[in-house]
């Protein structure tokens, strides 16, 4: 554990403090002042008040309660919060980076025959974004992705190419937190293979993304991020 991460959340971020106990299978949270006091010394304190002031929801109690991994705690690098979005914000960010990466092809589809289907398959509020906001936004990393997949209907590939950027992201994560997550997301197709980007090509497109998810897809979480 990083102790000065952990001092830090706990004086300025109690929204973050409690997505990192809600992610914390029930079983394996600590239950006691003192289990947090070995950790954080005399943070330890503040914890133990805010969490008296907060109640977390236990899940129902299990009559044989099965092997836990180790919780995860280790937020400090910034990108490791997406592993705390809950199913519908997740979601939506692999939706909304998606359609983002490819808005200036979808803003590019005119003929009416090819229009109405195309709004069909993304919904009429992402098909929008696209051609107004989307268009502006992901930029840069849209070389990552560009070239790839064009056998698809663009539907497919948006839906493909969102999936793979939180993917991308997460495999600068430690195993024990990106492999978990990785399973949250749709599955890969057999042939697909992710772009092969180097570590500050994975950063460049997370700052990007977390750009979106903030903006577009989830503001409540901004107390979570930096």
């Amino acid at each position: 554990m990083h102790k000065q991460f952990f001092a830090d959340v706990l004086a300025r971020r109690p929204a973050l403090w409690h997505r990192m106990l809600q992610a914390a299978p029930a079983e394996r949270r600590p239950q006691t002042p003192e289990s947090w006091r070995e950790a954080l010394g005399n943070g330890a304190d503040r914890l133990s008040y805010w969490l008296r002031q907060r109640p977390l929801a236990h899940a129902p109690r299990r009559q044989r309660i099965e092997a836990q991994p180790e919780p995860f705690w280790d937020y400090a690098e910034e990108s490791r919060r997406l592993a705390l979005l809950d199913a519908d914000t997740l979601a939506g960010l692999c939706r909304v980076a998606g359609v983002a990466l490819h808005a200036p092809a979808i803003a590019g589809v005119l003929l009416r025959d090819e229009v109405l289907p195309l709004r069909e398959a993304l919904g009429e509020a992402t098909y929008r974004y696209a051609l107004q906001r989307g268009r502006y936004q992901l930029g840069t990393v849209r070389r990552f992705f560009q070239w790839r997949d064009t056998g698809l209907p663009l539907p497919e590939r948006c839906a493909l190419h969102g999936n793979m950027a939180l993917r991308l992201v997460a495999a600068l994560w430690p195993e024990g937190l990106s492999l978990p997550f990785c399973r949250r997301l749709p599955a890969l197709p057999a042939t697909a293979g992710l772009p092969a980007l180097g570590e500050a090509e994975r950063h460049e497109l997370w700052r990007s993304l977390k750009k979106l998810l903030l903006k577009e897809v989830a503001p409540s979480w901004a107390p979570c991020f930096d």
